[in-house]
């Protein structure tokens, strides 16, 4: 997948799941690969709990997998 077209169909997932605040981008340099997701948490939704809902949704849509989540940093 493009990296373009990789960030808004990731942003548009997380909006559409209820997020606010979300923000996708890619890395720079030798991080090009890596996946930058920036959100809220949902109401009465835990840290750990939003981590592992964004990563198991940005995976959905791109395709990713294997080490660190397949390059998925959350915040």
């Amino acid at each position: 997948m493009e990296r373009v077209a990789e960030t808004k169909a990731v942003k548009t997932a997380l909006i559409k799941a209820g997020y606010v605040g979300v923000r996708v981008s890619h890395g720079t340099g030798t991080a090009r690969s890596w996946l930058h997701i920036i959100c809220d948490e949902l109401p009465s939704q835990t840290r750990q709990d939003k981590y592992a809902e964004v990563e198991h949704i940005a995976q959905q849509v791109t395709g990713r997998s294997g080490d660190y989540g397949g390059r998925i940093q959350i915040s």
